[in-house]
């Protein structure tokens, strides 16, 4: 089997991963945003595991939360309650938006099977304040995250995982960058499906993985596309339908900006002395996520994409209710359009209503 079939197969069923790490005896964070920093819990000797949704339709989490809260938050704690997040030893979460602040407080409250914890990371870049700020969250992390597993994180240690990770990232940008073809050998789906799995990988397993990976995508045999450059961003989509959706459609989705994608692993983290300043650094210069300030860093990333990619269309979609992405999308439609043509959709995170979506994804295909 393949490299590409074996990241799909992990893809589709994750759980094993968890059962082969488990039966080492190891634990498992579980984690909901990129700015948890993987390489602490990596550190301490355990496996980092984000926490991703269900295209499911929501059931007992509708009785705890508001019908017009986040409806991924939503799906997540109605996973949480029927004990499918049991086999995580804590639950890692990030002050991104009142959704998961309101998260961190009902799951302490009525998900007894696994201690959460908030890791208050600032929503201000390149701040002085927020640096100083920041790295007290992160030592205070750092000893959660060595009392849960009994391990001492060191520099030594640290700095090892940041390098492992770094070495991910990087192999995940070189794999995307095939897609800057004029025929690109790998599709969007395809390319959501790689990243992620390596997400819920052990690090040291996925990246001789990701190399096979790279290697099979460059030796494809690539028709000529005709269709249309398209850049997918906005809200989480930890599921490969609706980039399948714009595909059938006909366009050809070169990149993705994306929580699952390229947000991950674009930027790497810089060497320096103090692993744990290089993570804070990390985090507070990269404005990847629409909860982080100034709104113009968000902008100049988005842009560089759209460049590097030659992106002819922009397809924005928001997870219904999802506030930060919507309030950013208003902002870029009307900075984005004077060069780039956008689309904004709103989509259910269950992917009902895909009908819809499908017609004006087809309109705007045919118009680019």
């Amino acid at each position: 089997m393949g490299a590409i079939d074996t990241m799909r197969g992990v893809f589709d069923n994750p759980r094993q991963i968890i059962e082969d790490w488990k039966g080492k005896g190891k634990k498992v964070v579980g984690y909901r945003c990129v700015y948890v920093p993987e390489e602490i819990i990596h550190a301490a000797g355990m496996l980092p595991y984000p926490a991703f949704g269900t295209p499911e339709p929501i059931k007992k989490a509708d009785s705890y939360f508001q019908p017009c809260a986040c409806e991924f938050v939503r799906n997540i704690f109605d996973l949480a309650l029927d004990g499918k997040f049991s086999f995580l030893d804590s639950m890692v979460l990030c002050n991104t938006c009142d959704a998961i602040r309101h998260l961190h407080g009902m799951w302490k409250t009525y998900v007894d099977s696994t201690p959460c914890y908030m890791l208050n990371n600032p929503q201000k870049m390149h701040d002085e304040s927020g640096f100083k700020f920041y790295r007290h969250e992160l030592d205070k992390f750092k000893a959660v995250m060595e009392e849960l597993s009994g391990n001492k994180v060191t520099d030594e240690s640290l700095q090892k995982s940041i390098t492992l990770y770094n070495e991910t990232r990087r192999l995940l940008k070189e794999l995307n960058e095939l897609r800057n073809r004029e025929a690109p050998p790998l599709s969007g789906s395809e390319s959501l499906r790689i990243s992620m799995a390596a997400m819920l990988m052990p690090k040291e397993d996925a990246n001789p993985l990701l190399k096979q990976v790279i290697e099979e995508v460059k030796t494809r045999d690539v028709e000529d596309v005709d269709g249309p450059r398209v850049l997918i961003t906005g809200s989480i989509i930890d599921n490969p339908t609706l980039i399948e959706l714009v595909e059938e459609m006909g366009g050809v989705v070169v990149s993705d900006d994306l929580c699952t994608s390229t947000k991950y692993y674009w930027h790497e983290i810089k060497p320096n002395d103090d692993p744990m300043d290089a993570l804070v650094r990390f985090h507070m210069e990269r404005s990847v996520c629409a909860c982080t300030h100034p709104s113009e860093d968000r902008y100049d990333y988005l842009q560089e994409l759209i460049r590097e990619f030659n992106v002819e269309g922009v397809i924005y979609f928001n997870i219904k209710y999802c506030h930060p992405f919507v309030y950013e999308s208003a902002i870029f439609k009307n900075e984005l359009e004077e060069e780039t043509p956008l689309l904004v959709l709103e989509a259910d995170h269950s992917l009902s209503g895909l009908g819809q979506l499908k017609t004006r994804v087809q309109a705007f295909i045919e118009m680019l």
